[in-house]
This record gives structure tokens, sequence and C-alpha cells, in this order.
């Protein structure tokens, strides 16, 4: 337990991947419901397409990732260094499919307020 404790303040060299990393989801999240709430845009993701602006919405998308994402924390704070470069790997691709998904966003937003003043 004092090890999971010490490791959940431990700094390690992915934090800052990661705080952008749930950054960006939170913004892809409030972009969604911006762009659904214009009723020119529908959720693409069968999961969330039921419920994006309910309490289940909030929840997949900004509790479960910062659950998922502190664990990942407490696993590179106590990981062997051989581990580095595929989880460097990893963060950065899932860091461009989040920047790609929120340059979308903008895009569609500025789209809409450009077709629609």
């Amino acid at each position: 337990m004092k090890k999971t404790l010490v490791s959940l303040v431990t700094k390690n060299k992915f934090d800052g991947i990661l705080l952008a990393i749930y950054l960006l989801n939170i913004f892809d999240y409030l972009f969604t419901l911006v762009l659904i709430s214009s009723g020119l845009f529908i959720e693409a993701n069968p999961l969330l397409s039921l419920d994006i602006k309910g309490m289940n919405g909030f929840a997949l998308k900004c509790v479960v990732p910062l659950m998922l994402l502190t664990y990942l924390h407490i696993r590179l704070s106590v990981s062997p260094p051989k581990t580095e470069k595929p989880v460097k790997a990893f963060l950065y691709i899932l860091l461009s499919y989040y920047a790609v998904i929120n340059v979308f966003h903008i895009f569609w937003l500025c789209w809409s307020v450009v077709m629609f003043i």
C-alpha cells in the first residue's frame, strides 16, 4: 500500500504526456457536446451516442480516463527502464490521435459558424 501511495505522488517523465492526453480528452468531450447541441452533428462512438449529455457520458469521457491514466502513472512509476521505449511510442500515438480528433472538432466548429452566420 505504501509503495502505491508513494508512486502516486512520484513524478515520472511521462506525466506531461499523460496530462496532455487527459486535457485533449476533456476538450474532445466539450467540443462533442457543443457540436451535438447544434443539431448538425451526431456522436460517432456507439458507446456514447446513447447518453453523451448525461452522467454516463461524463463518466465515460472524464472519470474513467482519469482513473486509467492515474493507474498508468502508478504503473510507469514502478516500471523498469526497458519498458520506456514502447510506452513512450504508445503514449505519443494516443496523444496524436486525440490531437487529430480535436483538430477535426475545431474545423467543424469553424465550419458550422461560417456556414450559419
